[in-house]
């Protein structure tokens, strides 16, 4: 049996909210683009989205007053405030100053026209990029309706608006996570991830569900991890979102699965995912190793199905190996290396010399010269 030197450790707190960050900063960057593809049904309002050049704190100020005192917002006001948002943070918080103002907002969301409906969930996701004052204020005034609309599966730009919405509110920090835990949202992730399969939205409710792994078990539990999360993410067709929520879910349970059926399952969903990456892959590439390499290194049960695996897809790690090192991706050789180190240490004599009979690792590799050194 290996020893536990051979498993990642839990990622540091600092590292987690680098990520965080990240995460949340290319959600920004690209997410004007898909916004303006879901106001584009609504025809002149795109138009008039693109004639606004600046909207500055004082319009936003006097916007937010008057849909407080009319009760009510109307299409222009909501592209208006939601560009606006996206333009500053200080417009955002002199949104947030006006009492009553998000009330409106969020009116108009749960009402019945679907152009207002859609605009007001837009307005609240680029209203989610402040801070974790604005993030808390959402979701004590939102939250409920937000979490309600992801799962109403028959308006899907709503529900995937919605979903990137909660998504900020996740990544802001404890506080607006705390509102939205008691408003359900492990529930409704866990209860979409059972039933959505290929889909655009299921990539949504990986990253969040990764997002929330990021706070360690303070929401989601080792027990929860084990029973729900890991089965249920690795029973999908597996993309880079499964494999970092199952990367992060394993990692808070130290790499054990309480049942005989969950560690296979998740080896298969790797070898899936490994069997279709590229040299421009080379960090989905090490996150799927340093999975195998830690499940083998204490389930020793892992090494004969990861053999059969690779088996059954022809895959080789040897060819994988080789394709890195030839385009001196040394990290991921590196990680090759330590998972087949790993699997001689803990399988058994006769899985690994089945593993070299299949993949004759030592005499096909190609060393990088950088790994010589």
């Amino acid at each position: 049996m290996a020893t536990t030197l051979n498993v990642v450790p839990v990622p540091e707190p600092r590292i987690r909210e680098q990520n965080r960050n990240e995460v949340r900063w290319e959600r920004q960057l690209h997410r004007k683009a898909e916004l303006d593809v879901n106001r584009a049904n609504l025809g002149e309002m795109l138009q008039e989205v693109a004639a606004i050049e600046s909207v500055s704190p004082q319009e936003i100020k006097g916007l937010a007053s008057r849909i407080k005192r009319r009760k009510h917002a109307d299409l222009r006001d909501l592209v208006k405030l939601s560009y606006g948002f996206q333009q500053s943070g200080e417009n955002i918080s002199e949104f947030v100053r006006i009492t009553g103002a998000i009330n409106v907002v969020v009116k108009e969301l749960t009402g019945h026209d679907s152009d207002r409906q859609l605009l007001a969930a837009e307005c609240l996701c680029n209203l989610s990029l402040g801070d974790e004052v604005c993030c808390e204020k959402v979701a004590t005034f939102a939250g409920t309706y937000l979490v309600a609309l992801v799962e109403n599966l028959s308006n899907r730009r709503v529900a995937t608006t919605c979903m990137w919405t909660l998504q900020n509110m996740i990544s802001s920090g404890t506080k607006a996570m705390k509102i939205l835990n008691s408003q359900g949202i492990i529930p409704s992730l866990t209860h979409l991830l059972e039933v959505l399969e290929k889909d655009d939205l299921l990539a949504e409710i990986l990253l969040a569900i990764e997002l929330i792994l990021d706070h360690d078990p303070a929401f989601i539990s080792i027990e929860t991890i084990h029973a729900t999360i890991l089965p249920l993410t690795s029973s999908k067709e597996p993309q880079l979102n499964s494999l970092k929520v199952v990367y992060k879910a394993l990692c808070l349970t130290g790499f054990e699965t309480l049942d005989v059926e969950t560690a296979p399952q998740i080896v298969k969903h790797v070898v899936q995912q490994l069997v279709l990456i590229g040299i421009e892959n080379g960090a989905e590439a090490i996150l799927s190793i340093r999975i195998l390499a830690n499940l083998v290194a204490i389930n020793e049960g892992c090494v004969d199905f990861l053999v059969a695996q690779c088996q059954q897809h022809n895959f080789k790690l040897s060819q994988l190996f080789n394709l890195f090192s030839e385009d001196g991706q040394v990290a991921v050789c590196r990680e090759i290396l330590w998972l087949v180190g790993n699997m001689s240490k803990t399988g058994t004599g006769n899985e690994f010399k089945r593993f070299v009979q299949f993949d004759n690792f030592v005499e096909c590799v190609i060393i990088p010269k950088a790994l010589l050194v």
